[in-house]
């Protein structure tokens, strides 16, 4: 079952600049080895913490989310910081975006709340290119106290993550631990990993 969804009226917890201090952006970001070329979604991307930062790297971000509050604060955040983003509103069941034309779909500590899981895992293998990159990152450590308040996200088994993510049809590339977060990271299926 999904974790209660973030609420909008906390968008100041999820970007701001005590958080930018403490746990920077490009401290994940730079982990996923994003290229000038590439297309990337933000999905749950919230008030735009990473959509904005990944905008500065990709050729093309788009943060999605299914709360348009959110989405009207990423694109005010973007253009503040000088760089263009594209939004999509959606709760990943259906995402008005082309089959084949993405290169990393990061979740960045939003996995734990999306509620149809094997629809959106399949959209997202829809819109990802062969060989296309699914990010989830998600608490898998720690006390969970904030959690227990609705702030802050649940501890999840990163076994269970990947579990999920292989039997909807990725592959897995890496696991690796950032502090108590876990970033696992999979691949569509497709010709630059096929084993033949």
């Amino acid at each position: 079952m999904a974790h209660r969804r973030f609420p909008d009226r906390l968008a100041f917890v999820l970007s701001n600049p005590l958080r930018n201090y403490f746990s920077p952006p490009d401290r994940l970001i730079s982990k996923l080895d994003i290229g000038p070329k590439d297309v990337v979604v933000d999905f749950g991307c919230g008030p735009g913490f990473f959509t904005v930062p990944l905008a500065k790297i990709a050729s093309k971000t788009i943060g999605v989310d299914i709360s348009p509050r959110m989405l009207e604060k990423a694109a005010s955040y973007a253009r503040r910081s000088g760089v263009t983003i594209e939004t999509v509103e959606s709760d990943g069941t259906r995402i008005k975006l082309p089959n084949d034309s993405i290169d990393l779909i990061l979740l960045a500590h939003v996995f734990h709340e999306v509620e149809e899981r094997s629809r959106v895992l399949g959209e997202f293998l829809r819109m990802l290119k062969p060989a296309g990159r699914l990010v989830v990152v998600e608490k898998t450590q720690g006390n969970g106290v904030l959690s227990r308040f609705g702030l802050g996200p649940p501890i999840i088994n990163e076994g269970d993550i990947i579990q999920e993510l292989t039997q909807a049809g990725y592959a897995l590339s890496t696991a690796m631990p950032r502090g108590k977060d876990s970033i696992v990271t999979t691949k569509k299926p497709g010709p630059s990993n096929s084993t033949s």
